[in-house]
């Protein structure tokens, strides 16, 4: 039996969400909340305890090293891993993937499957790890 994942996903673009949730939810046992004010993603995680957090650092307003910082610090989520998404656009896009400051973050275009499988990965890869 498959343990369910909790996905925070952060975007102010209700498209955007609703397209990756559902791209989430369909590949997989991920319980995704969304999140489209990036001031109030901490608290949300707080509540959520996500196992990962997608979040869009270029949303207007949005000041990415103050947040970043925020969950370094946090006890309860500074071993939660973070994928920055910083180019999503409405269609069918997201970012592809490097690291930067021990954050995943996502800067290319590439189709929403490839993120998903990029989840996947992501969890597998922990999974290895632990065992």
């Amino acid at each position: 039996m498959m343990v369910t994942k909790r996905i925070l996903l952060v975007d102010q673009e209700p498209q955007i969400t609703l397209l990756v949730r559902q791209a989430l939810e369909k590949a997989g046992n991920y319980s995704v909340r969304e999140e489209r004010a990036v001031e109030l993603a901490l608290q949300a995680a707080r509540e959520f305890r996500p196992d990962l957090i997608l979040v869009d650092l270029i949303a207007e307003g949005a000041d990415g090293d103050y947040f970043t910082k925020q969950f370094h610090t946090d006890v309860i989520l500074r071993n939660t891993p973070v994928v920055c998404l910083s180019s999503l656009r409405s269609g069918e896009s997201v970012g592809s993937s490097g690291f930067l400051g021990g954050y995943s973050f996502s800067v290319t275009p590439v189709r929403v499957e490839e993120l998903v499988r990029g989840v996947e990965e992501l969890f597998l890869e922990q999974t290895q790890f632990l065992i």
